[in-house]
């Protein structure tokens, strides 16, 4: 009868399961390195444009008062976007300052 090989230690289960292991711990380390890419938050804002800015500040400001507890959900909602028609009419019209129209000339 024929003696049967001993099988080599990378054969064996337990080393397969550890390459397995390595492996997914690898792609768990390329995805979060590469988070931003995959999943883009709303908090990327273009540093160029100054509305989206201003939004963006305005935005930070209502989160912080909705994680307060200071405002509820759809007062949060209704603000922001009070403060994206403010940031659009005050920066997006050359950065006017907000008052009350010119007298008409007479």
């Amino acid at each position: 009868m024929a003696r049967r090989h001993a099988s080599a230690a990378l054969d064996r289960p337990l080393a397969r399961g550890l390459a397995a292991a390595v492996f997914v711990a690898c792609l768990a380390l390329l995805a979060w390195l590469e988070r931003e890419r995959l999943l883009p938050s709303e908090a990327a804002v273009d540093v160029d444009d100054p509305v989206q800015r201003c939004i963006a500040e305005r935005a930070a400001g209502i989160d912080g008062m909705l994680a307060e507890g200071v405002i509820e959900a759809p007062q949060a909602e209704l603000f922001k976007s009070r403060a994206a028609a403010m940031c659009q009419d005050t920066v997006g019209n050359g950065g006017g300052e907000v008052g009350l129209p010119p007298l008409p000339v007479q």
